[in-house]
């Protein structure tokens, strides 16, 4: 999963920089078409990776507050212990994280990635300039 995040990361700033990069009269509209469908795509996969992340951490708290507003003490033994280790396994946040929490999927994350890649597709178009 390491590579498939970093590769997002790195065909999102990609993307962005080819777009922003080459001016958009000097390419033919196919390519250009072309282009956008490939941020759009990329963006909205990144996008859609990071929301259902923070959605499975959402159903996680709205399933621990069920179960405690229930009266689930009242419940036969059996019962209790099941649902006693439910709710010890939606007690804490409940994103998707890799190797340990490195990598923590949310919304924040996305936006954190969009902002770096901007400021890699800004630092390019300085670098381009100044030669």
């Amino acid at each position: 999963m390491l590579c498939k995040i970093v590769l997002s990361n790195l065909m999102f700033a990609l993307c962005l920089y080819q777009l922003t990069a080459s001016s958009i009269k000097s390419i033919s509209k196919a390519r250009l078409y072309k282009l956008v469908l490939e941020f759009m795509s990329v963006l909205f996969e990144y996008f859609l990776l990071c929301h259902f992340s923070e959605t499975l951490d959402d159903s996680s708290a709205r399933i621990n507050r069920a179960i405690t507003k229930s009266h689930w003490y009242k419940c036969s033994k059996d019962t209790r212990r099941d649902l006693c280790m439910l709710l010890r396994r939606t007690h804490g946040p409940n994103h998707l994280n890799f190797y340990k929490g490195v990598i923590v999927l949310s919304r924040a994350y996305f936006l954190s990635v969009v902002r770096l890649s901007y400021s890699f597709v800004n630092y390019m178009r300085l670098n381009i300039s100044i030669s």
